[in-house]
């Protein structure tokens, strides 16, 4: 996964100087490639799936329905342009005859 770079802070507390090691919480461009991507496929993949599966089962139906359907073209673009709320509000407003 991510590595940070370690600091050393010293703090000096009556003549005693303690040492506390910290993390680097910010990360550049050239950290990712120590990022393991196909560790996090199987979490990440699923979702995609379903998003995809909404966006398709949404412009199917409004396809089929497009006779009885209001404002089409609006529909299609909010489907495919607001993932994956898109879809899902087609189904809770946009059926509605």
């Amino acid at each position: 996964m991510l590595k940070g770079k370690k600091y050393v802070i010293v703090i000096d507390n009556d003549n005693k100087k303690e040492e506390i090691n910290c993390m680097n919480l910010h990360y550049g461009l050239d950290d990712l490639k120590d990022f393991d991507f196909v560790a996090i496929l199987p979490i990440i993949l699923p979702f995609f799936l379903i998003g995809f599966i909404l966006v398709l089962l949404a412009l199917i139906d409004l396809f089929r329905n497009r006779t009885y359907r209001q404002h089409v073209l609006m529909w299609t673009l909010i489907i495919l342009l607001i993932n994956p709320i898109g879809p899902i509000l087609y189904f809770i407003i946009g059926r509605k005859g």
